[in-house]
């Protein structure tokens, strides 16, 4: 692995695999719905989809065909943190896709008439994503949880933020976001580093720094008891710790506690309340994490019957986390968790993609043997450590989404819990 900032700030690593018949190219940008605010929500998103719509060269079709004529397959998606474009070709046609890659990138049309077919298309995203109440527990959640930061706003914006936006709305937000600083290339697989390093150079080379780094802002932790109604027929539950952001030293010991917890049904709550109980179809634990915080979640979809002691259940079992974890279950927890990375990150674009947002939030890459050697370093102290200080009921969130009970009843089971637990 190479890699080398740029004097403008721009950051590219090379990931050289001969033996690959393949290679593929990515661009990482700072800008997520974190960056937004109350008018351009959905901005980020919005730039991702209008982008392919056409450069100032070519037509939206005439990239796409362009891609089809080489056979290469290319993508983008956005987060709250970044927004990412790829395109993955045989190595004898990387020059030719990068070339698509970068000149949509670069060179946006940002057509009027696309942007308004475009919203249209975001609105129906808008509307399949209020359709499903397990995604819009976790909207619900986060914006409650993230009040009053950027973390609050939903990636795909509102109907009303989406409707409203304008051509000089992007270009000035591009302007500010898609700059040298904030942006990540990377190449992997069979290329040649010249070649590459050239058509970059073509397409960036020219940009200056604007003084815009990427900053990180601590996130804030609001814990409160939220639910929305929607006529469905299961209740989607989530139970919501303070964690930790991406780079902190209990990352792993936190991931291993989350595991044991809630990961398969040989864990502490899929065995007790799935399968002795039967309260629930799916429970789980895992960790959400943002370069200026995160959170440990536990999530569970119900029959409103069963919610009442389904909730109990899964307080119990997290309240006496500390005292019960095993040393057997951390030694097992270990090895599936460090073979689950690994197997994770010997596919090519789980990998690529990783390192990327490692390098565009963190500025460096974590190895294999540096995650291993973590994983497995964790004791049974450390995880007793990690359940006591993460898992406290008193800070706890909670968000129902489906047929809701009323919101105190929610409140009233926390609070005997709280009382029973003194």
């Amino acid at each position: 692995m190479k890699i080398k900032t740029w004097e403008n700030g721009l950051r590219v690593f090379y990931d050289c695999r001969p033996d690959s018949r393949s290679a593929t190219v990515g661009i990482w940008v700072a800008s997520g719905s974190e960056n937004e605010n109350d008018s351009n929500n959905g901005i980020s998103h919005f730039i991702e989809h209008i982008l392919f719509k056409g450069s100032k060269s070519r037509t939206g079709l005439e990239i796409a065909e362009g891609m089809d004529e080489i056979g290469a397959s290319y993508n983008a998606y956005t987060t709250k943190e970044y927004t990412y474009f790829y395109v993955k070709a045989l190595d004898y046609q990387l020059i030719k896709a990068t070339d698509l890659l970068f000149d949509l990138f670069k060179n946006p049309r940002l057509d009027e008439n696309d942007i308004e077919t475009e919203k249209g298309v975001i609105l129906e995203e808008i509307a399949m994503c209020e359709d499903d109440p397990s995604e819009k527990c976790f909207d619900v959640s986060e914006k409650g949880i993230y009040e009053g930061s950027g973390l609050a706003y939903e990636i795909l914006g509102t109907r009303e933020t989406v409707s409203a936006m304008k051509k000089e709305d992007f270009l000035e937000y591009m302007n500010t976001y898609y700059v040298p600083e904030r942006t990540v290339i990377g190449v992997s697989g069979n290329f040649t580093e010249e070649e590459i390093e050239e058509k970059i150079n073509e397409y960036f080379g020219g940009n200056k720094n604007t003084g815009n780094p990427i900053k990180t802002v601590k996130a804030p932790f609001s814990p409160d008891v939220r639910t929305l109604h929607k006529d469905v027929e299961q209740t989607h539950i989530l139970m919501t710790f303070k964690g930790i952001p991406i780079e902190h030293r209990d990352l792993y010991p936190l991931q291993i506690c989350s595991f044991i917890l809630g990961i398969g049904p040989s864990s502490m709550l899929g065995r007790r309340i799935r399968e002795e109980l039967g309260l629930v179809y799916g429970i789980e634990s895992f960790l959400v994490r943002f370069a200026g915080g995160g959170t440990v979640e536990i999530s569970m979809s119900l029959a409103p019957a069963s919610e009442e002691k389904a909730i109990r259940e899964a307080l119990k079992i997290v309240s006496a986390l500390e005292e019960t974890v095993t040393e057997r279950q951390v030694t097992i927890a270990k090895e599936k968790l460090a073979s689950g990375f690994i197997m994770s990150r010997e596919q090519p674009q789980s990998r690529f993609s990783a390192t990327g947002y490692n390098i565009l939030l963190l500025g460096k890459e974590i190895t294999d043997d540096e995650i291993i050697e973590s994983v497995r370093s964790v004791t049974l102290d450390d995880v007793k450590r990690v359940a006591r200080e993460y898992f406290d009921i008193s800070e706890m969130s909670f968000t129902a989404v489906g047929k809701v009970s009323e919101k105190e009843k929610y409140q009233k089971i926390i609070s005997e819990f709280k009382k029973e637990g003194e």
